[in-house]
């Protein structure tokens, strides 16, 4: 593992306390369906966007998350993406979703939210694969990460605290969605090039194709 990756995938968020409140959210989260996704201007990058900032922990009690939780479920529906991470609408707290199950396909398919999510361990191993973002619609590209990472969070709603153990593709979407609460991008992690949407997509599903998680091409 590089080191950097090594030093951001071992790194555990502290999340002393009951965390901040999103009542300064509350009048960009009235109403329903899909928020507008933040996009990062590849060009003209601006180190005050919300996408570049270190996302405060939350309470995850407080009583506007299930509608946080409900726009940012319709948002990624309505993209059709694996994850999505509250600064990509917007929203400075730390929670995601990821949508597990979608590799190897017939899995089934489900989404869940994570609060407060950290790293309390990571493996050794890691695994290069393509990846794009919601926010960067250039294209894709080649991002190293660690194979299995097991993860300690909040939900929705609840006090506790949960563990949970992911790996492969369920953990690469994982460490992308919190690297997006920590003001990093899969763009920081590049191996080679940016490439277009379309390039990356082939390269993907003949690598997804080759490991048995797609089915062979027609």
């Amino acid at each position: 593992m590089r080191g950097a990756l090594a030093a951001v995938a071992m790194a555990v968020v502290g999340c002393a306390g009951r965390g901040a409140g999103l009542a300064e959210y509350r009048g960009q989260l009235a109403g329903e369906g899909p928020l507008e996704i933040v996009q990062l201007d590849l060009d003209r990058p601006d180190p005050e966007s919300v996408l570049r900032k270190q996302a405060a922990a939350v309470d995850s009690l407080d009583p506007e998350m299930p509608q946080l939780v409900a726009r940012m479920s319709a948002t990624l529906e309505k993209s059709g993406g694996v994850g999505l991470a509250a600064p990509q609408v917007g929203v400075s707290r730390r929670v995601l979703l990821v949508r597990h199950g979608t590799r190897p396909k017939g899995q089934p398919v489900h989404v869940e939210a994570y609060v407060n999510p950290e790293v309390s361990w990571a493996s050794a191993q890691t695994e290069e694969d393509y990846e794009a973002c919601l926010s960067v619609s250039r294209g894709g590209g080649l991002v190293p990460r660690a194979k299995a990472v097991r993860i300690r969070y909040q939900r929705p709603g609840e006090a506790g605290w949960h563990e949970l153990d992911l790996t492969d593709w369920d953990a690469r979407i994982m460490q992308h969605e919190l690297d997006h609460l920590d003001g990093k991008m899969f763009v920081d992690r590049l191996v080679g090039e940016l490439m277009s949407m379309e390039e990356m997509r082939k390269r993907r599903d003949e690598k997804h194709r080759a490991m048995g998680w797609l089915p062979p091409a027609p």
